[in-house]
C-alpha cells in the first residue's frame, strides 16, 4: 500500500497525483466530497495510464461533488452508500434541535464564566413543537420516528406512504407555513439549490428554528443571515451543518450569529456509520470492478 499526502480539494495537485508515475487508479473511494470534474475525470481516463479510472466510489449519499455527466462520457461508474448515514444524521438534527432550543452554547458560555443565571424566558419541550421533515427518504424517516417518539407532531410532503405516526402536508409553502422547526434532508440538484430563499424564509412561523444537515446550496445563506439579524423576522435560529464553501475553502456570512449554530459537515461522522459506508463502499467498488453490478447502488447523470 502507497500513502501520498497532498491537498486534494487543490485541483492541480488532485490531478498531479492521479497520474503520477502514468500508473493512475481503476477505483477512487471519496469521503469527504472531493470535487471530481471533468478535468480529473479525464485524466483519470487517459489511455497512457496503466490503470485507467473505472469506478468512482462515494462511501455516504450525496454525489454533487462529482460530475457526472463526465463521468458518463469517459465510462467511469459512480456508486455511493445511501442510508448508511441516517441514523448519525437524524440523531445531529435532534441534538442541533435540543442545543436551539434549551440555549445550551448560551448557557455553557455564561457558566464557564462564573455567571449564574437562568433564562429569560421558560424553553419549549419537544412535545410542544410541529417538525416539518422536508425532503423524506431514509433521514427524513428516521427522524420523523424519533421525533414523533419523543411526543413532536411530524409533518412532511411525500407522493409515497408516510406512516400513521406523520402528517401529510399539502405543498412545501404550506410545510414551512404550519411548522415551528424545518429539517432538510435533500440532495442537491438543479431543482433544489436555492430552495430556501427569502421568500421561503419569510413564510415561517415566528420564533420557528431551520435545521440543514443536507447540502450546502439548497439554502441562501445570506437570506438566512439576513433572517437572523433582523429580530423582526419569523425565524429565530438555525442550525446548519453544511455550506455552499466547505474546507479549506470555508466561509459563509453565517459567520459570528449567536443564533445560527455551525458545524463543519460532521452530522454523519458516527463510529457505526463511517465503518458502515466505508465497507459498503469496498464492497460495491469490488463487485463493479469484478463485473457484478447486480443489486450495486449506482448514480446517473
Amino acid at each position: 500500500m502507497d500513502f501520498a499526502d497532498f491537498d486534494a480539494f487543490e485541483e492541480s495537485a488532485l490531478l498531479a497525483e492521479i497520474i503520477r508515475a502514468g500508473i493512475g487508479y481503476h477505483a477512487v473511494k471519496s469521503r469527504a466530497g472531493v470535487p471530481f470534474r471533468a478535468a480529473f475525470l479525464a485524466a483519470a481516463t487517459h489511455p497512457a495510464l496503466t490503470n485507467q479510472l473505472r469506478v468512482i466510489g462515494r462511501a455516504g449519499a450525496g454525489t454533487d461533488h462529482v460530475d457526472l455527466a463526465a463521468a458518463a462520457r469517459h465510462g467511469v461508474t459512480v456508486t455511493h452508500t445511501p442510508g448508511s448515514n441516517a441514523t448519525a444524521v437524524a440523531e445531529f438534527a435532534l441534538a442541533q434541535l435540543l442545543a436551539l432550543t434549551r440555549n445550551l452554547s448560551e448557557h455553557n458560555e455564561a457558566a464557564h464564566h462564573g455567571r449564574w443565571s437562568g433564562p429569560a424566558d421558560p424553553a419549549v419541550e419537544l412535545s410542544e413543537l410541529t417538525l416539518g421533515v422536508l425532503g423524506f427518504g431514509r433521514i427524513g424517516r428516521v427522524l420523523a420516528d424519533r421525533a414523533a417518539a419523543l411526543g413532536m407532531t411530524v409533518q412532511t410532503i411525500s407522493r409515497h406512504p408516510v406512516g400513521a405516526s406523520v402528517l401529510r402536508a399539502e405543498s412545501r409553502d404550506s410545510l414551512l407555513a404550519s411548522s415551528d422547526v424545518i429539517s432538510l434532508h435533500l440532495p442537491l440538484t438543479s431543482q433544489t439549490r436555492g430552495l430556501i430563499g427569502r421568500a421561503e424564509l419569510a413564510l415561517m412561523r415566528p420564533d420557528s428554528i431551520l435545521l440543514n444537515n443536507s447540502r450546502g446550496g439548497i439554502v441562501d445563506e445570506q437570506a438566512l443571515t439576513d433572517a437572523l439579524r433582523d429580530p423582526a423576522h419569523p425565524l429565530a435560529a438555525a442550525a446548519v451543518d453544511t455550506f455552499a464553501h466547505e474546507h479549506a475553502a470555508f466561509t459563509s456570512p453565517l459567520f459570528g450569529l449567536p443564533n445560527a449554530l455551525l458545524t463543519p459537515h460532521v452530522a454523519g461522522m458516527t463510529r457505526r456509520a463511517m465503518a458502515e459506508a466505508a465497507f459498503r463502499c469496498a464492497d460495491n467498488i469490488a463487485a463493479l470492478l469484478a463485473g457484478r453490478p447486480d443489486g450495486v447502488p449506482v448514480v446517473a447523470p
